[in-house]
């Protein structure tokens, strides 16, 4: 009986070495992705697409909020559209508000708080659009350093052009009242 239940042990801890085990937050490894951010911004700000592609892996995906799934290619070109649209100066913020990393630190996931402005032309005006919204994102280390793997369930994103809030989900009408989503008329 001692040796079976020692087997069963051995094989236990055996496969707990093999698993990805994860740990609370890591300052060194949030520096990291901080860095990763700020590398994010800046090649928006400088519209380079290769610089916005390079920071993420080659199988990197995105999951919305309706279901569809958004692989590397669809992603490349839904980038490539939003640098289109939009003009300088951009001005991103990432807030992490809650960072978990793999014990070998390999794996990182983030629930990231993404703010940003720039500038649009819509109704026949340069408009300033605001936008934030929360996101999970799995980082993961490659030998040229961490790289976006993913981000999940794009939620709470609020919408705001000139200063006024709009329906994230609805092409822009200047002539719609603000936007409130709890439908009592106050603004979020």
């Amino acid at each position: 009986m001692k040796k079976q239940m020692f087997i069963v042990l051995f094989i236990g801890f055996l496969i707990c070495l093999n698993a990805v085990v994860f740990a609370q937050d890591d300052a060194d490894v949030r520096k990291e992705l901080h860095g990763q951010y700020k590398k994010l911004a800046e090649a928006h700000d400088r519209k380079d697409l290769k610089a916005i592609v390079a920071l993420k892996t080659s199988d990197f995906h995105a999951f919305f909020t309706d279901g569809r799934v958004g692989d590397v290619k669809i992603m490349e070109m839904y980038s490539k559209e939003f640098l289109a649209r939009n003009q300088p100066p951009f001005d991103f913020r990432f807030t992490i508000q809650k960072l978990t990393v793999s014990y070998n630190k390999i794996v990182a996931v983030a629930a990231t708080l993404q703010e940003g402005s720039r500038y649009q032309y819509l109704a026949g005006k340069r408009r300033k659009v605001e936008t934030s919204v929360m996101q999970r994102e799995i980082w993961a280390k490659t030998t040229t350093g961490w790289k976006l793997k993913s981000v999940d369930n794009v939620r709470d994103q609020k919408k705001f052009v000139d200063g006024k809030r709009v329906d994230p989900t609805k092409p822009y009408n200047p002539d719609e009242p603000p936007y409130s989503p709890d439908d009592k008329g106050t603004k979020q």
